[in-house]
């Protein structure tokens, strides 16, 4: 028996977090860390997008919200402002008026939603 797409959706969103808690470990310098950490929160999600897009369409809207809402609301903007603030610490940052340190809190929030909805469509989709 195979998996279903959301299945190995899943388990990328699994991959990436180990991938992030490594990186913590392996790079010293928590900025740099935390900057490859979110091109791979960044990429995660603009890839499984464009493969479940061009694999069924928007059959999914959920599935698309859910990730759309962890890629636009958090991912972006928290790369950005690493991005375009270098140098600055974390907690002094913050976006649309809301702290850095709440931000990624939140996004810790959105990242779970995101992993649970595709857990959810993984089981309720049939094998393929």
């Amino acid at each position: 028996m195979r998996r279903n797409a959301f299945s190995k959706y899943l388990l990328a969103q699994a991959i990436v977090i180990a991938l992030v808690m490594t990186i913590f470990k392996v790079i010293a310098d928590r900025q740099t860390a935390a900057t490859v950490a979110g091109v791979l929160f960044v990429l995660l999600p603009a890839t499984l997008l464009a493969f479940e897009y061009r694999r069924a369409r928007f059959q999914h809207i959920v599935w698309f919200a859910a990730v759309l809402q962890f890629w636009i609301l958090f991912a972006l903007p928290i790369l950005g402002i690493r991005l375009f603030n270098w140098g600055v610490p974390f907690d002094q940052l913050s976006f649309m008026g809301v702290p850095g340190p709440t931000l990624h809190q939140w996004s810790s929030k959105s990242y779970m939603v995101m992993m649970i909805v595709t857990l959810f469509v993984s089981w309720k989709r049939p094998r393929s």
